[in-house]
C-alpha cells in the first residue's frame, strides 16, 4: 500500500512537470509566431481556441462518452455558468496573456500572468472586509517588488517594458483570477477535463466574433501548421492534461507549486530558440512574484496544522 501512495506521487509529480514544461512551451510558440512569423493575436487566440475545444472534445466523448461530456450543457442554469466561464473566464485568461507576449516576450507575460494569485488573495480579502493577514501581506509586497522590477529594473523614473505589455499582463493575471473563480460551483458536479472542454467552444466563439479571424490573410504553410499545431497539442491539450493528472495525484497545493516551473520553462525555451536575454533584475523580480505562491503555501500549511490541532484538543476534552 505504501509502495503504491510513492508510485502515485512519483507519477503526480512528473506529470506535473510535464504539464508546466507544456504550458511554458505553449508560451514560446506564441512568442514565436508574433516576434519570426508576425503572426497576429487577435488570429490565434480564437483559432487556438476553437481547435483545442475540438480535439478536447475528441478526448472527452473516447473517455467519458458524449452523454457525460454534453451533460453541462443539458441543464439550462449549468449552461449560462459555462458559457460564461467559457466567454469571459477563458476568456480573459487567455486572450491577454497572449497580448502580453506580442508586446513583451513569453517570459515576462508568463511571471505577470503569476500576479493572479495576489489579485486573489486581494479579492478574498475585499469579500471578507478584512485586511490581509501577515502571509498575506508578505506575499503581496513580493508581488509588488517582482513588478516593480520588472517593469523598471530599480529606476522608477521610466518603464523598462512598454505600457501596452504592462496593460495586458497585469490583464491576464486578473484574468487568471477570474478563471479560477468562476467554475468553483460547477467543478463540484463536472470533470474538470469536461469542463474546459466545453467553455473553450464558448471561449472560442466568443473570441472570433470580437477578434474576427476571418479578415486575416494567413498562409497554411509549414511555418503556419507546425508551429500553431504545437501550440494546440503540446501547449494545450497535452499541458492540461498532465497537469490535471497531476491534480488528481498529488492535490492542487502541491501541483501549483510545480506549476512554478512554467515560467522557468518559457524562459528556457525562449532562450534557446528566440535568443532572449533578460537583465539580473529580471530574474530577481520573477524570484519575488513566484515566492508569494510558496508564502501562501506556509499559510495554508499553518491553517491546517492549527485546524488539526484544535480537533485532537477538542477530542481530548471530550
Amino acid at each position: 500500500m505504501k509502495d503504491k501512495k510513492i508510485s502515485n506521487a512519483a507519477a503526480g509529480t512528473l506529470s506535473t512537470i510535464m504539464g508546466a514544461i507544456c504550458w511554458g512551451f505553449s508560451g514560446f510558440c506564441c512568442d514565436f509566431m508574433f516576434s519570426v512569423h508576425h503572426m497576429s493575436p487577435l488570429w490565434v487566440t480564437p483559432v487556438r481556441m476553437i481547435l483545442t475545444s475540438l480535439l478536447l472534445y475528441i478526448i472527452c466523448f473516447i473517455t467519458y462518452g458524449w452523454r457525460k461530456t454534453l451533460e453541462p450543457l443539458s441543464n439550462r442554469y449549468d449552461l449560462i455558468r459555462v458559457i460564461f466561464f467559457g466567454a469571459v473566464g477563458l476568456s480573459l485568461a487567455q486572450y491577454p496573456y497572449l497580448m502580453a507576449i506580442s508586446y513583451s516576450n513569453a517570459a515576462t507575460a508568463t511571471i505577470l500572468e503569476f500576479l493572479g494569485v495576489s489579485y486573489l488573495v486581494v479579492f478574498v480579502c475585499i469579500r471578507q472586509k478584512r485586511l490581509p493577514k501577515k502571509f498575506e501581506s508578505w506575499a503581496l509586497i513580493c508581488a509588488l517588488i517582482g513588478t516593480l522590477l520588472i517593469t523598471t529594473h530599480g529606476d522608477f523614473s521610466s518603464l523598462i517594458i512598454t505600457k501596452a505589455a504592462l496593460f495586458w499582463g497585469i490583464l491576464s493575471g486578473i484574468g487568471i483570477a477570474v478563471y479560477t473563480l468562476l467554475p468553483v460551483r460547477l467543478l463540484c458536479r463536472y470533470n474538470s477535463m469536461i469542463l474546459v472542454c466545453n467553455g473553450m467552444l464558448f471561449a472560442g466563439i466568443t473570441m472570433s466574433l470580437i477578434c474576427q479571424p476571418w479578415k486575416y490573410t494567413v498562409s497554411w504553410d509549414e511555418q503556419t501548421i507546425l508551429p500553431m499545431a504545437a501550440l494546440i497539442i503540446i501547449g494545450s491539450v497535452f499541458a492540461f492534461s498532465f497537469y490535471m493528472y497531476g491534480i488528481n495525484k498529488i492535490g492542487p497545493v502541491k501541483a501549483s507549486m510545480l506549476n512554478t516551473l512554467e515560467p522557468l520553462s518559457a524562459i528556457v525555451f525562449c532562450a534557446l530558440f528566440l535568443h532572449l536575454r533578460l537583465h539580473l533584475l529580471d530574474y530577481l523580480g520573477f524570484l519575488f512574484i513566484l515566492s508569494t505562491i510558496f508564502i501562501l503555501k506556509l499559510d495554508k500549511e499553518k491553517q491546517i496544522k492549527t485546524e488539526n490541532s484544535a480537533k485532537k484538543a477538542g477530542i481530548q476534552h471530550e
